[in-house]
């Protein structure tokens, strides 16, 4: 048997045998919302410039490559509800079983991934909004630093 038969037999036995998410711990890009407002957790598992360009708002951004040792930064989340979202579906389930390895108990994928959840409609941040929205904080805070300079000159008068 070649490697790559090898491979194929190996990943279809996996697949029989029932390791990996179940039907179950999917939901679709509108339940994944809902329990977002709920307050669950939102990870997002996709690389850098994904994420960059655009994201879901209030997400937590842990790339699938650097997930395992990143884990530590999750652990309050460990007996609480965990929603990986990926670019379209197919990392998402890895990232799953790294998380059910390191006993984290409540995670669900979202089904399509990011893609699915924009086609939906769903509300997301671009690089652009992002930028705009860093632009105007900081120019609240010049401001209120301002305004701290000017009552500190007013009460040395």
């Amino acid at each position: 048997m070649t490697g790559m038969k090898k491979y194929i037999v190996a990943l279809a036995a996996l697949v029989l045998v029932g390791c990996g998410p179940q039907e179950d711990q999917f939901v679709d890009a509108k339940a994944a919302a809902e329990r977002q407002a709920r307050g669950e957790l939102i990870l997002d598992v996709r690389e850098d410039d994904g994420y960059k360009e655009f994201h879901i708002p209030n997400s937590t951004h842990i790339p699938f490559g650097r997930l395992r040792s990143r884990l530590a930064e999750l652990d309050e989340y460990k007996g609480k509800p965990i929603v990986v979202i990926d670019h379209s579906g197919l990392r998402a389930p890895q990232a799953w079983e790294a998380l059910q390895k390191a006993g984290f108990t409540q995670v669900t994928i979202v089904k399509g991934g990011i893609a699915e959840w924009k086609q939906a409609g769903l509300p997301i941040v671009t690089m652009a909004m992002q930028m705009e929205k860093d632009r105007i904080q900081q120019e609240q805070q010049q401001e209120l630093e301002q305004l701290q300079r000017e009552i500190e000159l007013l009460k040395q008068q």
